[in-house]
């Protein structure tokens, strides 16, 4: 029996709710300081010291020697710190924090800072410079040799790039992360001979390099965090997906009791916010400033900052080489994929392996050979969002698909219908389930009167390449794509992240609900309230959902981690189902807690890397119509319709409203700086009675590819890479208009020379 004061400590544990509420920018307490982070100006060296000459009175100074305790916080065994020291890692590395009463005046002081490297280091990489310049040597007595003094000067390469390669740095470009997937003749012989024996009977072969950069739209507000003392607890106010992780890095790097860290979660600004780590590290920075000064503290990055430093997503290179028979079967894939995470990125293997999974989407394809090779580099580190963590890869083979089709003179359906077809006797790897394909893609042929229109687009386009029109006459160019793709998720390989929907549902004495979870959105919510409600015959208005968790109980996994909102619901209808059993066999309360069976996390091999590496997906057909202006380049969207597939839908009218600000969204992020207007917005569903599937990521996974498709059509060549530029696009023109112009010449002279002979 425990006693009187264990009961006391009991109850003063301290409670956290994960509902967001508000923005962290709001958020203000009397005394408030203004913090800005001090920067390095190179991107290489080692720190000797971060000083300021002189700091007024009422402003603060810190830099990684002022923190109390670890100066990095660790996840998944990967440093990361939280104010630069010892080797710089990346140019605008955080190397300190000012903060003070006067935004203004802490900006200035921030010019006052002199980040200084190592002295020797730096006369040994001028040496180094010098050296490799072949500098000959100087007469400044001479008029020229001063100028080709000056010239050589100017010409020797920035600071940062020229630190001495001795100082004991680990390689910027070193690999942290690789997936090799070999099938088919790949498996039995070496690449050469099976390039050789596959490529060489290929009807067609086609090859391209694809890059997608994600791109935030205009962000409500930027990253950052606000935190203030009271009393010895520590209250943070960030933007977090992972309140566990942001509780455990304080705590280490400031030695202080988790009980006395309070986390208040706010909410996520933009479409794509940043990710499940970066956060956690301003928030320390935040931290470590309230925590020293005692004061309020708001850290804002700004836009600038956001920008540089902030990019959602990773830099991601996709080569394809395929073989295409006569019927349009890809027989043939061979992928190369570059991954650049930056400077650092603690789930470099996941982003690794689901970038490998989706670079064949829903595919079957009976020779492949994926080769995925992540490194860091001196760039910004990355983030990760988990559900786009394999949109890169949908965008590069649906554009590969596209070339494919114009290859071969088949239709867009056609050539992805003829691909997804189960192989016999083949040992492909993955078995997604993706169903109703066929009707999917169908619904949005219909619906956008895709085949009649791409018809009559490609067969313009080939009268205007022929006939060499300029492309500056009054008609606009026209085009039109598509594109398919699933959304996975519950994802069952080998993880960071627990990937486990775990639901607790408790029947009260007064015959009241329970839900004890992360709050979801008010739609899922209504969704989760409706289901006890009709299970456990309580009026809707009894079912509660309570997100608060003792500091010592956080879930370890981030929000995004946890599975669909089919997945979710079923497990909360067997709560309630247990619940309904024992109902009238015991007393009240009875609680009931579920998650994912063993069996279900069992049909993918981890190991062998073979299987369904989901537990639910969803699937979703886009197709989009464009006009480019030919005059100004400004591009139109003129239709944009999306069929999904999401098996059981529980709230059609909520679904839409989701898909239709997905795709306001995403015309923000296709052309660089500015927003792509479309009005006629078709969205249909597939009635399925399929286990439900996530909804949001499917127009991210589709939309981008169908975009750039129709684009590519409409410019009579190839369009690599999103977000385009105007400037892009113009070029683009010129140099196939360059190419058509070489072509005709060289047939023309073939002609020529033919008559010659003749003669």
């Amino acid at each position: 029996m425990p006693s009187a004061a264990t009961k006391k400590t009991e109850e003063k544990k301290t409670i956290i709710s994960l509902e967001a509420k508000g923005f962290y920018s709001d958020s203000t307490r009397p005394n408030l300081l203004y913090a800005a982070l001090v920067r390095s100006p190179a991107s290489s060296g080692k720190i000797k010291s971060v000083t300021i000459s002189k700091l007024p009175e009422g402003y603060y100074f810190y830099t990684a020697n002022d923190i109390p305790a670890r100066k990095f916080m660790e996840l998944n065994k990967i440093q990361a710190k939280i104010f630069g020291y010892d080797s710089i890692g990346y140019s605008g590395e955080p190397v300190g924090i000012i903060a003070g009463p006067d935004e203004e005046k802490v900006y200035e002081l921030l010019e006052e800072v002199s980040v200084n490297l190592d002295i020797e280091s730096l006369e040994s990489a001028l040496k180094n410079v010098i050296k490799k310049q072949h500098t000959p040597v100087i007469d400044l007595r001479k008029n020229s040799d001063v100028d080709n003094f000056v010239e050589a000067i100017n010409d020797l390469p920035s600071l940062d790039t020229v630190v001495d390669k001795s100082l004991k740095e680990e390689d910027p470009n070193q690999t942290v992360a690789t997936r090799e997937i070999k099938t088919g003749v790949y498996k039995k012989k070496s690449e050469e001979e099976a390039d050789k024996e596959l490529f060489d009977k290929a009807a067609y072969i086609s090859e391209e390099t694809w890059n997608e950069q994600l791109t935030n739209p205009n962000w409500q507000e930027t990253a950052g965090a606000f935190c203030y003392m009271e009393g010895e607890k520590l209250h943070i106010f960030a933007a977090t997906k992972w309140t566990h992780a942001l509780q455990k890095s304080v705590c280490e790097i400031l030695d202080i009791d988790p009980q006395l860290v309070i986390i208040h979660k706010t909410k996520s600004s933009g479409f794509y916010p940043n990710g499940v780590w970066r956060t956690t590290q301003i928030a320390c920075q935040a931290a470590v400033a309230s925590y020293l000064s005692h004061k309020p503290v708001k850290l804002v990055l700004s836009s600038t900052e956001q920008f540089k430093y902030m990019a959602p997503g990773v830099d991601t290179e996709i080569k394809y080489k395929a073989a295409i028979d006569a019927e349009g079967k890809i027989t043939t894939l061979k992928v190369s994929i570059d991954i650049d995470i930056g400077a650092t990125n603690p789930f470099a293997q996941e982003i690794t392996d689901r970038i490998s999974i989706g670079a064949v989407n829903y595919y079957k394809i009976k020779n492949l050979c994926i080769k995925t090779n992540t490194h860091k580099s001196k760039n910004p580190p990355t983030s990760i969002t988990l559900k786009n963590v394999d949109s890169q890869a949908f965008f590069a083979i649906e554009n590969q698909i596209q070339k494919i089709c114009h290859q071969t003179k088949l239709f867009p359906d056609e050539v992805r219908l003829i691909n997804s077809k189960p192989l016999k006797h083949s040992d492909f790897p993955f078995d997604i389930q993706v169903t109703e394909i066929e009707n999917t893609i169908a619904s949005t042929i219909k619906s956008s009167d895709f085949n009649r229109k791409y018809a009559s687009f490609h067969m313009e386009v080939i009268d205007r390449v022929e006939k060499d029109s300029k492309p500056f006459f009054a008609l606009p160019l026209r085009g039109i794509g598509i594109s398919s793709a699933y959304n996975g998720s519950g994802y069952l390989g080998d993880s960071n992240f627990r990937y486990d929907s775990k639901i607790e549902v408790t029947l009260t004495k007064d015959e009241k609900a329970i839900i004890h979870a992360i709050k979801p959105s008010e739609v899922i919510q209504d969704i989760w309230r409706s289901t006890v409600s009709e299970l456990l015959s309580i009026p809707k208005q009894n079912v509660q959902i309570d997100s608060s968790f003792e500091y010592d109980q956080l879930p370890e996994s981030p929000d995004d981690s946890l599975s669909t909102i089919g997945i979710v619901n079923e497990l909360i209808k067997k709560c309630c189902t247990e619940i309904q059993k024992k109902r009238f066999r015991q007393a009240l309360p009875i609680t009931s807690k579920k998650t994912i069976t063993p069996t279900a996390k069992k049909a993918f091999d981890k190991d062998t890397f073979k299987g369904n590496p989901f537990s639910s997906t969803s699937f979703a057909s886009t197709a989009v119509e464009v006009e480019l202006d030919p005059y100004t380049y400004n591009e139109k969207i003129k239709g944009v319709y999306i069929t999904i597939n999401c098996g059981e839908l529980f709230d059609e009218a909520a679904a839409l409203k989701t898909i239709r600000l997905e795709i306001q969204q995403e015309l923000t992020m296709l052309v660089e700086g500015k927003t792509v207007q479309c009005d006629n917005i078709s969205i249909q569903f597939i009635q399925s009675k399929d286990k439900a599937g996530q909804i949001g990521g499917l127009v991210h996974n589709t939309l981008p590819a169908a975009f750039s498709s129709a684009l590519s059509l409409a410019l009579a060549t190839q369009l690599t890479q999103l977000p385009c530029t105007e400037a892009q696009l113009f070029e683009l023109i010129k140099a196939r208009r360059a190419e058509s112009q070489i072509q005709k010449s060289e047939a023309t002279e073939d002609v020529t020379a033919e008559q010659e002979e003749a003669k």
